[in-house]
């Protein structure tokens, strides 16, 4: 190629000879096959593909090898000028032009900001995807993506069964970003976001095991100088994330072990998100229904951490719920956190692996308003260094009485080998005994550096055996009874679970002005609190026999619950009640529940739901059922033989 022809008079002079030594490579061509022995062409691959291209290219098809090299040389440098260039003007435009916020995955924002991400079309239809297992919960699971199998129950037809074992076939994963750089639209303006990954290095503090941990980042950042178009990402993100948290109740336990120690949101793991529990639902005396809310909502008004500073008071409230098994403690502590908007924070105070300083660090996590629950916490062995000398003396000496005291004047020099070795097997328990003291469970509920704006609720069956200090005003302000079920609430318990059969009759609308001694709803500020009970009957329908249904055919709920299940016939549901007839039933129903309340109303509502289709038959057997269960407690078997 000669240069200087197509560029007269604008090239140097090295560049013009550069052309001629070209022109003069190609009128005599260069012995190159006489370099192969010296270079090794035999041992070199490289060198003999180039001499082989040399070859083809000039001798057959009569082109330059070194226009070709050239030009290829001149795409490799243009390729990496405009890298250079493009890298040093992105740098310049990223640090001067643009705004970043980013986001660990150590933050509740992070899962905010990936729930939100998998449902933008946009990112969910590109090339780059990551792909997670999501498998929704009993209470957002839609009827239109239930897949199930029905068949036969008995041979002669009678009664179908279903079966739920191609759900999770049918359940479809979710699909966020992979790693890398992602760019989309929101509300007229560009964003990026560059998702990343590192491995640090954790030296296993807890677990002993020295390992890597992947640690996840999101950088999303936007033309311009303000992140303020980010910070409406991120609220609007965070706001679709809790758009249906106020009909959820969302419980939440501690993290494992090895989990808690990088603390943040690996503190508390969710484990359940269930729709609000109605107040109207808690088997419980209405006085004291109203007094808890009260209090309660008292002691979250905006306006209460003013006032407790302003009088040196620590911002806490702390409620005990004791009474029997089954009296509805745990029920009362749910309602009260779907009335408020509130997450439930459960804490074992029997977890082995939990130490003082673990529950320091948990009560420390712990959000500006949110209830703890710490469940039957008489059998936590809380107790006093002092009170646990005391028993093990006392425990020594009666084995002393018992043996006639030879074991005080045996010297250790007597001992036998299984005696030797009981004693090592008694010291070795107590040097590894682990787990919450009594002292260490009050510095956490009230010490110095405890969290404040909580709501402790703690519930015991022997609130006799707890200390006082725990119990004292300050740490426990209010204490709610619980008792065994009455005749009148037994009726309540029997309205409640029929009633929702009778809201399609023409009474319905008179449902809660008839009720004898109903305890009207309570209803949160932040929405609606209505069960789902009706579309749980739905399914509950498919226990009724079908007349052409397919054996193990498989269908969608949606076909399934409104077309088929309206065809089924079942001779042993009742016709429905009036709602006369209902308070009338209902009061023969309590009137035949022992009235020395030795009937828990968990005893009560399980007998109810074996038979949630038939209240006339509940009604004729509770009698007889009652006498057996009362019988049963007095001879303290655990056979029942009426059920």
């Amino acid at each position: 190629m000669d240069f200087k022809t197509l560029f007269p008079d604008g090239l140097p002079t090295f560049v013009a000879n550069m052309s001629e030594a070209a022109s003069n490579s190609t009128k005599r061509s260069f012995p190159l096959e006489s370099l192969g022995p010296l270079l090794g062409s035999q041992f070199n691959p490289l060198l003999k593909l180039l001499m082989v291209f040399h070859n083809t290219a000039g001798s057959r098809f009569g082109l330059d090898t070194t226009v070709i090299l050239s030009i290829f040389g001149f795409i490799w440098a243009a390729n990496k000028i405009w890298r250079q260039l493009w890298s040093t003007v992105y740098g310049l435009v990223q640090t001067y032009f643009t705004a970043s916020i980013s986001i660990s995955n150590n933050d509740e924002m992070f899962l905010h900001m990936i729930k939100w991400l998998a449902s933008q079309p946009s990112l969910v239809n590109s090339r780059s995807l990551s792909a997670e297992t999501f498998s929704p919960n009993m209470w957002e699971e839609s009827e239109e993506n239930i897949s199930m199998i029905m068949g036969r129950i008995a041979a002669d037809g009678s009664g179908i069964n279903l079966n739920f074992s191609n759900q999770e076939s049918k359940s479809p994963p979710r699909f966020t970003p992979a790693l890398g750089l992602h760019g989309f639209w929101f509300r007229s303006r560009y964003f990026r976001l560059h998702r990343k990954q590192e491995s640090l290095y954790d030296d296993g503090n807890a677990s002993g095991t020295p390992q890597f941990r992947d640690k996840e980042k999101l950088v999303i950042s936007c033309f311009g100088r303000s992140p303020e178009p980010i910070k409406w990402l991120l609220a609007h993100a965070k706001e679709q994330y809790y758009a249906d948290h106020h009909a959820k109740t969302i419980v939440k336990r501690p993290s494992p072990q090895n989990m808690r120690r990088f603390g943040g949101r690996h503190t508390w793991f969710q484990v359940a998100n269930r729709p609000v529990r109605p107040m109207s639902t808690v088997v419980l005396d209405e006085k004291q229904k109203v007094q808890v809310l009260t209090d309660m909502n008292e002691y979250l008004h905006p306006a209460t951490p003013r006032w407790y500073a302003n009088r040196g008071i620590p911002l806490r409230r702390g409620y005990l719920f004791h009474g029997p098994p089954g009296t509805g403690k745990t029920s009362l502590s749910f309602a009260l956190a779907g009335v408020f908007g509130l997450d439930i924070h459960v804490i074992s105070l029997l977890d082995p692996s939990l130490t003082e300083e673990d529950l320091s660090a948990l009560f420390s996590s712990l959000p500006r308003r949110c209830v703890v629950l710490l469940e039957d916490i008489d059998t936590a062995g809380l107790a006093r260094a002092e009170d646990e000398t005391k028993s093990g003396e006392e425990k020594k000496q009666q084995r002393g009485k018992r043996s006639g005291g030879k074991d005080e004047a045996k010297s250790k020099d007597d001992w036998s080998v299984s005696e030797l070795a009981r004693e090592l097997r008694k010291q070795s328990d107590t040097t590894e005994k682990k787990g919450i003291s009594l002292s260490g469970l009050l510095n956490a509920i009230d010490g110095v550096a405890s969290h404040e704006g909580r709501v402790l609720i703690m519930t015991t069956n022997k609130p006799e055996s707890l200390d006082d200090a725990l119990i004292r005003p300050g740490r426990v302000d209010l204490q709610v009874g619980f008792t065994n079920a009455t005749r009148q609430q037994a009726v309540e318990l029997f309205v409640r679970m029929y009633e929702a059969e009778t809201t399609g009759t023409a009474s319905a609308p008179n449902t809660k002005a008839t009720v004898p001694s109903s305890t009207p709803p309570v209803t949160s500020n932040t929405g609606t609190t209505t069960t789902t009970t009706e579309q749980k009957d739905d399914l509950s329908d498919v226990s009724t026999e079908v007349d052409d249904l397919d054996t193990s055919s498989e269908v969608p709920a949606a076909t399934a619950v409104q077309s088929k299940l309206s065809q089924i016939e079942d001779a042993s549901n009742e016709s429905p009640l009036s709602r006369d007839e209902l308070v009338k039933v209902a009061g023969e129903f309590g009137a035949q529940i022992p009235d020395d309340m030795s009937i828990s109303p968990a005893e009560i509502q399980g007998f109810l739901l074996k038979r949630k289709k038939s209240p006339r038959r509940a009604a004729a057997e509770v009698g007889a059922w009652a006498e057996a269960l009362v019988e049963l407690k007095r001879s303290k078997s655990k056979v029942l033989s009426v059920q």
